[in-house]
């Protein structure tokens, strides 16, 4: 016994079989455990995905129409996810119900134990919720519409007059096309009625019912061509008070010039007598006189009887009849500056007539009578000639004798009205007919701030990374007191660009034309220049607008205003876009938002290619004149002009979407060049890059992007 007590073989099998039943326990409940877990997890993902399909499946219809389709819908993807009898789970029950269009889940399952029921454990039942409501997050959507005058071409790639068709929109234009697709994009993301546009035309059933109201849901607009409309937008003291523009300045008289003075006349002195010459006659012609006038003594008797005799020798008498004053020369006979006075001549005829008077006696019918008689002795003319004098004020009026066109510094500092704190339409300048103040309106347009050069010809490979002297391309800085940092106002009615008299070839230097009769009031050739007031090379677009919330009719209203026009320049319109909804930019009291679920959208619309010519009035001057992109030394050519709008697009395009900026852009329409689909591709953030061939295509992809806004988020 003492042997066997201390005899240790055979120890392992007493060991192993004491472990054997601790071991099931830990294992088993490791399995088990992992079973619960994986069916816990797996009945929830169903259980979610279930209320999400739910509640997409509901829209804003109710939880039991069309035959409870949404409650079907949900049923089927959890069962596309959990199925029964999954992983040995029994007993499955889910159940959706829908409250307040809240659609809420509740799942189970039994799972049998494995190794545990040999400790007498029974199956463990797993229970799970799930809750989704249909949420439309916080949202900024800007619109940057292409505008340019191929939208009002058809949809269908055909002809229509090269975009410009009269100024009247095709019955399938592009544009009207785009109306149609936004408002449908509204439609699906505000749940609100665009009464312009039926359900069909939105490819619905039935019209949207059920917008929300209880989130934060704003929208803005760039429309672009050649230029954007945003200097109505800014600040007063954005914009500068002085630019210089390619124009003309009027050329008047000078100081020196005698003919620039226009002479007052003062009053006549006192006529002064420098001569006096007679001559002299003689009429002894025996005359009656029947009156007494002839002779202040004289009468007539008419019977002697009252006197005794006539009388005679009445003593001669003189008259002298004193003459008008008849100008008969000036000196100098045209004043010219500086004559201090004119000098005039008058004659004056005197005539002075001797008389000589008698009686003499006669009888008639027995009655005698006195009858006085007079003959003329002698007649005398004296010429008299006289000189007064006139003094001369000399007053400066210079008039206007050519323009030179040039470029030329205007202050328009008039387009301010400092005193309501908003902007003039139009403003006075120096450039109307002969020199005189013409209206020059301004519809909003701008001239960007200084940019950087461009000194060779390949601009692809300049704006990445941006350049600090570009500060057009800053985004988010307000201008400083330096004018290089500010805006300027696009002024066609004060562009006026030089050619060569035969019109076939320009310079860039100053030019000066004999001419007095240029109209303002069309953009044609005018004995060398060219004028930009009524001209698409200069083509301004419809206003753009600062975020709002916009009901169906404000919405609709502004897409009523939008007008075609002008060549395509991709890069202003990006550029206003990200500025209008930079958070930390100009516009940032609009803009900044601290709450973090807000949702930044920037839908980006082209009908098309690049497309530029260096005569347009761009955002940077007149391409050929102003020449502010490039070296500076000679003009740019259109290739050029093209590929550095290219190269700037993407550089925005990549401020954009670093921004946390969710870029959509949607090209529409035919003919469009494959690089510019790529670029834009590249442009756009990742899959958010879509083709519409026509209207009809437009529509779904603007309702595609509604869609993806307005997401689905799990409440619980």
């Amino acid at each position: 016994m003492a042997r066997l007590r201390s005899d240790q073989s055979g120890n392992v099998i007493a060991l192993l079989a004491a472990a054997v039943v601790p071991a099931i326990g830990i294992v088993g409940g490791t399995v088990d455990m992992s079973r619960i877990y994986i069916a816990r997890t797996s009945l929830q993902a169903a259980c979610d995905a279930g209320s999400l399909m739910g509640r997409r499946a509901m829209g804003n219809s109710t939880w039991n129409a069309n035959s409870n389709n949404a409650n079907v819908k949900a049923l089927q993807l959890f069962d596309a996810n959990y199925s029964s009898g999954y992983i040995g789970t029994t007993n499955r029950t889910r159940t959706f119900t829908e409250d307040s269009g809240t659609v809420s889940g509740v799942a189970s399952v039994r799972v049998p134990m494995s190794l545990m029921s040999v400790f007498g454990i029974e199956d463990k039942l797993v229970e799970v919720t799930c809750e989704a409501e249909m949420r439309i997050p916080a949202s900024d959507v800007m619109f940057v519409f292409d505008t340019t005058g191929s939208m009002n071409c058809p949809d269908d790639g055909s002809n229509c007059n090269g975009g410009s068709n009269n100024g009247v929109e095709a019955p399938n234009a592009k544009i009207k096309g785009l109306r149609r697709a936004s408002s449908c994009f509204y439609e699906a993301l505000a749940k609100q009625n665009i009464t312009a546009y039926s359900a069909s035309d939105c490819a619905e059933a039935t019209d949207p019912v059920g917008a929300t109201t209880d989130v934060r849901l704003r929208f803005g607009f760039v429309p672009y061509s050649v230029n954007v409309n945003v200097g109505k937008l800014l600040p007063l003291n954005y914009m500068a008070d002085q630019w210089a523009y390619q124009s003309r300045d009027a050329v008047f008289e000078t100081a020196s010039d005698p003919s620039a003075y226009d002479a007052s006349y003062g009053t006549e002195s006192a006529y002064s007598q420098t001569s006096a010459t007679p001559s002299s006659g003689s009429n002894v012609s025996l005359t009656d006189i029947t009156s007494n006038l002839a002779h202040t003594n004289g009468s007539i008797y008419s019977y002697l009887s009252q006197v005794n005799t006539c009388v005679t020798g009445i003593p001669n008498e003189t008259r002298t009849t004193t003459g008008s004053y008849v100008f008969v020369s000036q000196t100098p006979t045209s004043p010219v500056y500086p004559n201090a006075s004119i000098t005039k001549t008058y004659r004056r005829i005197d005539i002075t007539t001797t008389y000589r008077y008698s009686y003499r006696s006669y009888t008639e019918k027995k009655k005698k009578y006195c009858q006085l008689q007079y003959d003329t002795i002698n007649t005398t003319n004296m010429t008299r000639m006289f000189n007064t004098t006139t003094s001369i004020t000399w007053t400066f009026n210079p008039i206007f004798k050519y323009w030179e066109y040039k470029q030329k510094t205007f202050d328009v500092s008039g387009l301010k009205d400092t005193s309501n704190n908003s902007w003039r339409n139009s403003l006075s300048l120096k450039v109307g007919n002969t020199g005189t103040n013409a209206t020059v309106n301004w519809n909003g347009c701008i001239e960007e701030r200084k940019t950087a050069r461009i000194n060779d010809s390949d601009p692809s490979d300049n704006w990445n990374p941006i350049p600090a002297a570009a500060l057009d391309m800053d985004i988010e800085s307000a201008p400083t007191s330096d004018p290089d940092t500010k805006w300027k106002p696009i002024l066609g009615g004060a562009v006026y660009t030089r050619y060569i008299l035969n019109g076939s070839s320009w310079t860039p230097t100053t030019a000066s034309f004999q001419t007095t009769s240029n109209s303002l009031n069309t953009s044609v050739l005018y004995n060398g220049n060219r004028y930009y007031g009524s001209s698409n090379s200069a083509s301004c677009p419809t206003a753009a607008k600062l975020y709002s919330e916009m009901d169906a009719t404000q919405f609709s209203a502004y897409l009523t205003s939008l007008v075609t026009g002008g060549n395509t320049y991709h890069d202003i319109g990006m550029l206003w876009g990200a500025r209008l909804m930079a958070p930390d930019g100009i516009f940032k009291s609009v803009t900044s938002d601290t709450d973090s679920w807000v949702e930044r959208h920037l839908i980006f619309m082209t009908d098309g290619d690049t497309s530029a010519n260096n005569t347009n009035y761009s955002a940077h001057g007149v391409h050929w004149w102003d020449r502010r992109q490039n070296d500076g030394v000679s003009a740019p050519n259109d290739t050029f002009i093209e590929a550095n709008i290219n190269a700037r697009t993407q550089a925005i395009c990549k401020w954009v979407r670093n921004e946390g900026i969710t870029l959509w852009v949607v090209v529409f329409g035919q003919g469009i060049d494959v690089s510019t689909k790529n670029a834009l591709k590249l442009c756009a953030t990742s899959d958010r890059y879509f083709e519409a061939g026509n209207t009809t295509g437009l529509v779904t992809e603007f309702k595609k992007i509604a869609n993806s806004i307005s997401a689905l988020r799990l409440t619980q």
